[in-house]
């Protein structure tokens, strides 16, 4: 392993245990067995070094999702949602530290334009993969009842964010995959998307 690898690693691992606000470079540097000043060297600086483990850890998250969706001629069946939902929150458990570093992650971006953009290439596959396996879902309904695959990605992903939110708070009234989505899909199907209205009336 690598000096910078060593403090990439370093940094998450302090990140997970203690947060970004009290993470320390002196720590950091001691954690990845090298000198303060490698810091400097690798990455600029402190703030720069962090930011990378944040992206980092959030890219680790993610990957396996992104994985699962992407796979060539990967089936994706409507009655799939619900528990591809619950093995999304099945993930949470085990990856607490880096789920609290994504929302860490999120407030740090909009004050980094490099993790910024790290987190932006992140949603992007994310939103690719989930677009893609709509698009399968969709290809089987009448396209007058077929939403943007693209919007309804992007909605999936909102609800992700948004049952992680409520995990972290209230997980014991958090409801079951299946449940959410026979609520989206309810939505999905009882409201079909409607053509734009012309203007100038």
């Amino acid at each position: 392993m690598t000096n910078r690898d060593a403090l990439l690693e370093s940094a998450l691992a302090s990140l997970q245990d203690k947060g970004y606000a009290d993470t320390r470079a002196r720590d950091v540097a001691s954690g990845a067995g090298v000198s303060l000043g490698a810091i400097g060297y690798h990455f600029g600086s402190t703030q720069e070094l962090l930011d990378a483990a944040l992206a980092e850890g959030v890219r680790r998250w993610l990957d396996p999702l992104v994985g699962l969706l992407s796979r060539p001629g990967a089936p994706f069946p409507l009655e799939q949602l619900g528990p591809a939902l619950d093995g999304f929150l099945e993930t949470l458990d085990g990856n607490r530290p880096l789920v609290i570093a994504y929302f860490e992650a999120l407030l740090r971006a909009e004050r980094s334009p490099p993790l910024r953009t790290a987190l932006a290439a992140d949603f992007h596959a994310l939103r690719t993969a989930l677009t893609s396996g709509i698009e399968q879902i969709l290809a089987q309904r009448p396209q007058s009842l077929s939403p943007d695959p693209q919007a309804a990605a992007s909605l999936v992903m909102a609800t992700f964010d948004g049952l992680i939110i409520q995990w972290l708070l209230d997980p014991q009234r958090l409801l079951s995959g299946p449940q959410i989505a026979e609520t989206l899909q309810r939505a999905a199907t009882l409201t079909p998307a409607r053509p734009a209205m012309a203007s100038g009336l």
